[in-house]
């Protein structure tokens, strides 16, 4: 007969062997996962649609006959921004398995997003990603939940799965659409802008000219005066790669946006392209200044191929307001005593 004492010893032994084996299994489990690719093998060309679901709504990346756009604004998106992410994305690996249970998922922050924004919780409610085919089928979906309390890594699962991962690094994904935006709005030659025309609310109309054969500027008014070369650069070298902070909303004579007052410039290039520009002369609430831009082409040179182009670019800028930075937008609201040398 067994004594009670042996009997427990048997048991807990056969306990001790079996829990051995399971976390043998278990570890092989996991390490079949770890280190596997978030995204095996992504169809670039069959990728029309990048869609991310956040506390701040839906964030939709599609692509057109014009390339990536956001779809709110409309307007074109970098084609460097869309690269690295989708290259951050095909980089990714999972790393070990944390749980499988669905009851934690509001612990990772990785609960499906709600319906509307109003239901959203920040601690719990995850941010989406899909990428979609042209018939909005799926190529990826993921839930990226919080980010690692001790050490780095971010908690994830498929939108398919209960399994909740960590991953090795923090994927940031950026929800705000004008974080996506091409922000250049100008690419040119300053040595192809001829003349600079300027209208500024507190100060005289003034032109600026420039002279081939002595290769120097003139003031309309002052020809004879002497002028700031170095102002005059600042001018230039700003129209050359004019771009933005952001796409505002509102009214182009609105007052939250600073441009009750308007400084306006004209810039006249040699091949007869006319880029007009308006810029409120106050900052706005954030401390910038906003912008709205045109393009238009002398009639002696009109031709087929710089109409296309104006209307390209109008239907890409008219209408819109931009903010600009401060420190950029002073280089343009010059007025007639910034450019002229002292006596």
């Amino acid at each position: 007969m067994i004594k009670p004492l042996s009997l427990i010893a048997v048991i807990l032994c056969g306990l001790g062997i079996a829990l051995y084996f399971y976390e043998q299994g278990a570890e092989q489990g996991t390490e079949k996962l770890s280190g596997q690719i978030l995204l095996k093998q992504l169809d670039t060309k069959n990728l029309n649609k990048i869609q991310v679901r956040s506390s701040e709504g839906l964030l939709e990346l599609h692509q057109s006959q014009q390339g990536w756009q956001e779809t709110g604004l409309d307007y074109p998106l970098s084609g460097e921004k869309i690269q690295e992410f989708l290259l951050e994305l095909t980089d990714l690996r999972l790393g070990d398995l944390v749980t499988d249970n669905p009851e934690r998922h509001a612990l990772f922050q990785l609960l499906s997003p709600p319906e509307s924004k109003e239901q959203w919780e920040d601690e719990k409610h995850a941010v989406a990603v899909s990428l979609l085919r042209g018939d909005d089928s799926s190529l990826l979906e993921i839930l990226l939940g919080k980010s690692r309390e001790q050490g780095s890594g971010q908690y994830l699962r498929y939108a398919d799965s209960d399994e909740v991962y960590l991953l090795p690094d923090t994927l940031d994904i950026d929800t705000d659409p004008n974080d996506w935006l091409n922000k250049e709005l100008t690419s040119l030659d300053e040595k192809m802008i001829q003349k600079l025309d300027f209208q500024n609310s507190s100060d005289s109309d003034f032109t600026l000219s420039y002279d081939n054969q002595s290769n120097s500027w003139s003031m309309s008014d002052s020809p004879e005066a002497e002028l700031k070369e170095d102002e005059i650069n600042d001018i230039l070298k700003r129209l050359q790669e004019l771009s933005f902070t952001k796409i505002l909303t509102g009214e182009l004579s609105d007052n939250s946006t600073g441009r009750t007052q308007l400084t306006n410039l004209e810039a006249t290039l040699a091949d007869g392209k006319i880029y007009a520009l308006q810029i409120g002369e106050n900052e706005n609430p954030e401390g910038n200044h906003v912008m709205s831009l045109r393009m238009s082409i002398q009639i002696e040179a009109d031709s087929p191929d710089s109409r296309k182009e104006m209307e390209r670019f109008n239907q890409k800028v008219g209408g819109r307001l931009f903010e600009i930075r401060s420190w950029e937008a002073k280089d343009l609201l010059k007025k007639k005593a910034d450019l002229l040398k002292e006596d």
